[in-house]
């Protein structure tokens, strides 16, 4: 082949026998030879990876030194930006991939008119025009029309006073013009005026949108295979994104607004021109003069948007270039190349961008800009007072930020129980009691009860002792829930508290505490601040109770228990500080039929109000340490039951009392 057409054909034995063949043969050896004579000055990039190989194998071997490697390769790559030394820009001619196109100078007609037609043709902006020069004219006509709607409910004018007279002269009524139509009409016409023109300008921006992108894609789907070819993947995306988004939001928009503005520019011009003639002559040098600006404005941002427009897609390309060739960047090193190529393009995106916007930044509106003045005189005044009273309420909020610590407490579990888990209405019917490995800590990670297990019957009176710190208190918050358990559950008649609302559980579990507090009120309303039971049963639990010859504040506290008849009665240490007198009232109480039914925990504070029991529970250090009956305590050697008793001084009488219940309880 020699310049596309066919010079030598045969087997080679013809060709050789012609001298043609050897020839051509020699001149392409002298051809190749005369290039490798060039030495690097004509060196591709095989030839550096051939020259590389030495060292590549090195690296493989240490990849310590495999960055190192990169380096230097990259180094006889990278030059000017591209692959290669030297490249002379003639051999870029002919190409496969064809820098993009960009315009010059002014917006050329044919691309007005693909815009144009798209949207509905000459017709549409005809009436485009005409809708625009109409709500122009019928601005004024708006707030007539709001004139004539709100003088429509008058039904006559004010007397009018004629000047140098004392004549009077009064108008008809309004009613021949408007009484005939409804409020609806009048609304009717306001909004037809303001909403007709602008419905139907952007109409036709919903259309030429559709129009474009569809020719688009079909221009795109009908190209020749080259376009494919020559066009990087980046740059047909660019088109479909950026420039549709920008036709689809910015173009149209701009263009009605532009109409706008030229015709109320004309229709201002119009009525100064009416009022004072000589008026058209300033207005000739001003549009001249804004005619000038705006062609040099329009010169230098018209080529800045192209060259924006046009960087977006090589950033584009080469993001789509890295992904589908991660793989062989890595394997070749030229990672580096490539992110440095990425921050290229990004650079040559964003500079025209931001030269477009510095090139808009003269435009300023004279009437914002006198607004900003006048307010600018007041900033030092204000800027005065404000730093006075943002000190003033920096020392005002101090308050606010010392209750605002307390308004971030952690909370007690909900009051109200979930519906799932709402016990019934007559819940506990019995004072059953299970714990089940109950752990209660009153700080995290610090355990006041370890472990607790136990079983007790309804009805049972459980006395509960141990030293001070052993955790007595601290289960008898365990049982209202003021502390919940880290770990275990307590279970009252099959229900496990934890999960049941604290009104419902409150309300159903009675403590009689240490130091019981009163009400402002009667001590009705103390026995039932809510009303909920007869006044029988009040007055019944004030002569159990013995209130009827004593006030006690204690005894109020036991009344309060009487009334309500709770399955679960704890007392905390409720006769550590009364007389004797008031503590045999209420234990004769408590030892009598009102309770019977109930399950007593006591803390107590004197071993003898618990010594005839049904069994003493002894804490030590927040574990069990002994739980049997008062009896059995007292019986087993070492026991810590029986040195407390021993140490009161007081152990024949508790050992006497504690057999004495043990024998009735055997008959019983």
């Amino acid at each position: 082949m020699c310049e596309g057409e066919i010079a030598l054909k045969g087997n080679p034995q013809e060709l050789q026998a012609l001298g043609r063949f050897s020839a051509t043969l020699a001149e392409l050896n002298t051809k190749e030879d005369t290039k490798s004579d060039d030495g690097s000055k004509d060196k591709k990039v095989d030839d550096i990876e051939d020259d590389g190989n030495a060292e590549r194998a090195k690296a493989v071997n240490d990849p310590t030194s495999e960055d190192e490697y990169n380096s230097k390769r990259l180094d006889k790559l990278v030059i000017d930006g591209g692959l290669g030394t030297d490249i002379n820009p003639a051999s870029l001619e002919g190409t496969l991939v064809e820098d993009e196109e960009r315009e010059t100078g002014r917006i050329k007609m044919d691309v007005w008119h693909i815009f144009l037609s798209a949207c509905g043709g000459y017709w549409y902006w005809f009436a485009v025009l005409l809708l625009n020069s109409l709500t122009k004219v019928v601005a004024i006509v708006q707030d007539y029309w709001i004139r004539i709607w709100v003088e429509a409910n008058n039904t006559a004018s004010p007397p009018v006073v004629l000047r140098d007279s004392t004549d009077t002269v009064s108008p008809t009524a309004n009613t021949n013009i408007v009484g005939q139509h409804t409020v609806s009409f009048w609304i009717g016409i306001y909004l037809a005026i303001g909403v007709i023109e602008p419905a139907y300008a952007y109409s036709g921006l919903i259309k030429a949108a559709r129009n474009v992108h569809a020719k688009l894609i079909r221009s795109v789907v009908h190209a020749t295979p080259r376009f494919f070819d020559s066009t990087p993947f980046g740059r047909i995306i660019n088109r479909f994104s950026c420039d549709m988004e920008s036709i689809g939001t910015n173009t149209l928009d701009s263009l009605i607004w532009m109409f706008a503005d030229f015709i109320s520019a004309l229709g201002v011009i119009i009525i100064i021109t009416a009022v004072t003639p000589l008026f058209i002559f300033v207005a000739v040098v001003i549009t001249f003069a804004y005619v000038v600006i705006a062609k040099h404005y329009l010169d230098s941002t018209r080529e800045l948007k192209r060259l924006e427009s046009n960087a977006s897609a090589p950033l584009l390309s080469l993001f789509g270039e890295l992904i589908q060739g991660v793989s062989s960047i890595r394997v070749f090193g030229l990672k580096k190349y490539y992110i440095m190529e990425a921050i290229n393009r990004s650079d040559e995106l964003n500079r025209p961008f931001y030269l477009t916007m510095v090139s808009s930044r003269w435009i300023f509106n004279a009437g914002l800009a006198g607004f900003a003045l006048v307010y600018e005189l007041q900033f030092k005044d204000y800027m005065l007072f404000a730093t006075r009273n943002y000190g003033d309420n920096e020392l005002n909020m101090n308050g606010v930020e010392r209750v605002s610590q307390y308004l971030k407490l952690d909370q007690e579990a909900s009051a109200q129980s979930m519906p799932e888990n709402k016990p019934v209405s007559n819940w506990p019917r019995t004072g059953d009691l299970e714990i089940e490995d109950l752990v209660v800590e009153y700080v995290p990670n610090v355990p006041v009860l370890h472990g607790l297990s136990m079983s007790i019957k309804h009805g049972e009176k459980i006395g509960v002792v141990g030293r001070t710190g052993a955790g007595k208190s601290m289960l008898s918050l365990a049982f209202l829930q003021f502390i919940e358990a880290a770990k275990g559950r307590i279970v009252l008649d099959r229900v496990d508290i934890s999960k049941i609302g604290l009104e419902d559980l409150r309300r159903n579990v009675t403590i009689i505490p240490q130091d019981p507090v009163l009400f402002n009120g009667t001590i009705c309303f103390n026995l039932d601040p809510f009303s909920e039971y007869p006044d029988e049963i009040v007055w019944d639990a004030l002569h159990c109770a013995h209130l009827t010859a004593s006030t006690a504040i204690s005894l109020v506290a036991l009344a309060r228990a009487l009334v309500c008849r709770s399955r679960l009665i704890i007392m905390d240490e409720a006769t550590a500080s009364v007389d004797f007198d008031t503590d045999d009232r209420i234990q004769r109480t408590i030892r009598g039929s009102e309770f019977a039914d109930s399950t007593l925990f006591c803390i107590a504070h004197r071993l003898r109000t618990i010594i005839d029991y049904d069994r003493v529970l002894v804490l030590d250090k927040g574990k069990v340490a002994e739980f049997d009956t008062p009896a059995n305590l007292l019986n087993r050697q070492g026991s810590i039951f029986r040195s407390m008793c021993e140490k009161s001084g007081e152990f024949e009488y508790l050992a006497d009392a504690a057999k004495r219940a043990q024998d009735a309880k055997q008959l019983s």
